[in-house]
């Protein structure tokens, strides 16, 4: 798996002209390999080798080429997502719990308002907040 992973993380890098490095490798294997949605601070505790700024670094980049997928916490933090084709999220206001979700969602009305506004729709994504059954 590990060689199928750094195969396409090297090909992604090298078509934009950018180095392959150990920590951008050792990022990507380990949120790829992730059961759930992962911290720059739960990386950072499994990788101490590597600085916090290079793991937000490489978190950045990963995110820009499309290999993870960034969502936001209603507390302000950031989770990485390994999976990046179209999936929404329940996420607890309270603790931060993040679940994705696995439901239809017609996007074309948003498509077409996103362009009428000037923007290339990239990926869709929706966040529904509330409280999970531990919360409750």
């Amino acid at each position: 798996m590990d060689d199928t992973l750094d195969r396409e993380l090297t090909a992604a890098l090298r078509a934009r002209g950018q180095r392959v490095t150990l920590p951008r490798l050792l990022v990507h294997r380990h949120v790829r390999r992730a059961p759930a949605h992962v911290t720059p601070e739960q990386l950072h505790a499994e990788l101490p080798s590597l600085s916090p700024a290079t793991i937000y670094g490489t978190l950045d980049l990963l995110d820009d080429l499309g290999f993870v997928r960034r969502v936001s916490t209603p507390r302000g933090g950031t989770v990485y997502d390994s999976r990046v084709d179209d999936h929404h999220h329940v996420i607890c206001r309270s603790c931060g719990r993040i679940e994705d979700v696995e439901a239809p969602l017609e996007t074309t009305a948003v498509e077409r308002a996103a362009g009428a506004a000037g923007f290339r729709v990239d990926h869709r994504q929706l966040a529904v907040y509330g409280l999970c059954a531990d919360c409750r």
